[in-house]
């Protein structure tokens, strides 16, 4: 058993390395050595040391006791600055693992490079960003002839790790330009694997000159890409008017409910079968659903899909874009009906600016829908509002104004005729209620401070969430006008209103493509992210009272 112990915790070091850090002139064929303070657990030990420009030959690894000695075929390329890292996955036989990364430069030439870049490693989780630690940073030295640079194909020139708090710097850096990339590298081999390993993106490259040599907030938020084909798995007709559609993965909503995107015809010289609508139920955008006029029992169909994606934007299968169905004579004598109600029945503590939904299993007829849906208070007064549909099957009313405090509600959907969109009816008379109270306006708080981008940002959307770290996990999210400018800077006030007392976690992005969405990127054909900031700190809320002076800074 190695001295100390299994209960000696105490992180391993690097009590010295040879070449000495920043000399100069050293021989090309010098061997490097470095010594720990622990005896090292040979294999995660060797696979968390990096060389930078990274040799073409493999490596060469010998120990002595708690010295390692690294060799290569190949000589170091002449007045070179060389960089070595020792990552956080070097580890002794205790398992423990160095602290933080150990890096050391020198050169084969009279002068050392002294370009720098750092950041911050994160991963996006269901409440706010956790810093990464143990994750490779891969930086490609970018010239006019390599621009286009693909981590599945090739590796990198300069390469070091995160540290326990997320933390990664790539330094003696030559000046010039370059692509970065944080990547999850399991096996260590160098190469980015998709299927295994997420990665993440810089939302620009990074340039290093003689006026600016280091750059300290060049930061990634790790995402698992899916570069696989969209797969339909099954087909199948329901009744006469409804087919079943089943795929691989979740699907992109708007690709999907463009019915003209999939077209249908029968096998024989009968008129195509027209498609009304299409729908999915609940958040499920695995399974499709396509309403028809109505197929013949005695015909066969083919349904041939177009232009559909995944939430990837990964295309479908052309090996199984086509499928074969059979027409019924089954009717539909169900029809529509409510599967899901927001707020949930009898759910209490509702927000003051809730909106109202209702999800039905198939789509009814709106103007049914809208002309006997009414939202009722304790005094039976019905609350005015607008009426959207965010897909076929489901209802929306937002209040024109904000709902009274502690207030028992009403939703009610009764009087008349419920029919499809086929124009059969299905129920007459139909009641659905369900009930809800607000919360009380006394126990709220709210949240107020700034947002400061560059100016180079300054027609981006800012979006900004604030989340409950507990217990309910609720988050809240606004959009910014923009303003004004100060000292080149666009200084943005915002203010989060009605807001549950608690802890909550602060972000924001700069929505650049106006998608509505965080947009990650893709290494290749390279795509950035966009700009994203997060509160370092714990925001609290307390009822009755503002939380003040909140800065959050996109740099």
């Amino acid at each position: 058993m190695p001295p100390g112990g299994p209960e000696d915790t105490t992180p391993p070091k690097v009590i010295s390395v040879s070449p000495k850090p920043d000399s100069t002139g050293v021989d090309l064929n010098k061997k490097i050595e470095i010594t720990f303070s622990e005896r090292m657990s040979e294999e995660p030990t060797e696979g968390a040391i990096f060389i930078s420009p990274y040799p073409q030959k493999p490596l060469d690894f010998k120990w002595h006791g708690k010295t390692l000695l690294i060799s290569s075929s190949e000589p170091f390329l002449n007045d070179k600055t060389y960089v070595v890292t020792i990552g956080t996955d070097a580890q002794d036989f205790r398992r423990n693992r160095l602290s933080q990364s150990y890096t050391f430069a020198f050169s084969t030439g009279k002068s050392l490079d002294f370009g720098s870049i750092s950041g911050v490693v994160w991963v996006k989780q269901s409440i706010g960003f956790q810093k990464e630690t143990g994750i490779s940073i891969w930086a490609y030295f970018l010239t006019p002839e390599r621009l286009k640079i693909d981590p599945e194909k090739e590796k990198p020139d300069y390469v070091t790790q995160t540290d326990e708090e997320g933390k990664y710097s790539l330094n003696n850096l030559s000046l010039g330009k370059y692509r970065i990339f944080a990547v999850k590298d399991a096996d260590k081999d160098l190469w980015w694997s998709w299927e295994s390993e997420a990665i993440g993106v810089t939302t620009e490259d990074v340039e290093l000159t003689e006026q600016n040599k280091s750059n300290a907030f060049i930061n990634f938020v790790l995402d698992k890409i899916d570069k696989s084909p969209l797969k339909l798995l099954n087909c199948s007709i329901m009744n006469k008017n409804l087919v079943k559609l089943e795929f691989d993965k979740e699907m992109d909503e708007r690709s999907v409910l463009d019915s003209t995107n999939f077209v249908t015809s029968s096998v024989s010289t009968q008129p195509p079968l027209k498609i009304v609508s299409v729908f999915y139920q609940g958040m499920d955008t695995k399974t499709i659903f396509l309403l028809t006029e109505g197929t013949n029992p005695k015909e066969r169909y083919e349904l041939k899909i177009l232009g559909v994606k995944d939430k990837a934007g990964n295309s479908l299968d052309t090996d199984s874009n086509t499928c074969l169905f059979d027409g019924s004579e089954i009717s539909d004598t169900v029809g529509p009906k409510i599967i899901a109600v927001s707020p949930k029945d009898a759910q209490i503590n509702v927000p003051l600016d809730t909106k109202i939904k209702l999800n039905f299993d198939q789509p009814p007829e709106p103007q049914g829908i809208e002309s006997n849906f009414s939202l009722l208070d304790s005094n039976k007064v019905k609350t005015t509002g607008k009426v959207e549909w965010s897909n076929p099957n489901t209802f929306i009313f937002s209040p024109d104004s904000l709902l009274f405090g502690k207030m028992p509600y009403k939703i009610n959907l009764s009087g008349g005729e419920i029919r499809n969109l086929l124009g059969n009816i299905y129920i007459k008379d139909s009641i659905f209620v369900s009930s809800f109270t607000t919360l009380n306006p006394d126990t709220l708080g709210s949240v107020s401070g700034k947002v400061e981008i560059d100016e180079k940002n300054k027609s981006a959307t800012i979006i900004l969430s604030l989340w409950q770290i507990e217990p309910t996990g609720l988050w809240y999210q606004i959009t910014l006008p923009q303003s004004g400018y100060s000292d080149g800077k666009l200084a943005e006030s915002f203010l989060f209103e009605r807001i549950l007392p608690g802890k909550y976690f602060l972000s924001g992005y700069l929505d650049l493509n106006k998608d509505g969405n965080f947009t990650l990127g893709q290494p290749e054909p390279f795509s950035p992210l966009e700009p994203f900031a997060l509160y370092p700190d714990t925001v609290y809320v307390r009822s009755r009272w503002e939380t003040e002076g909140v800065e959050l800074k996109f740099h």
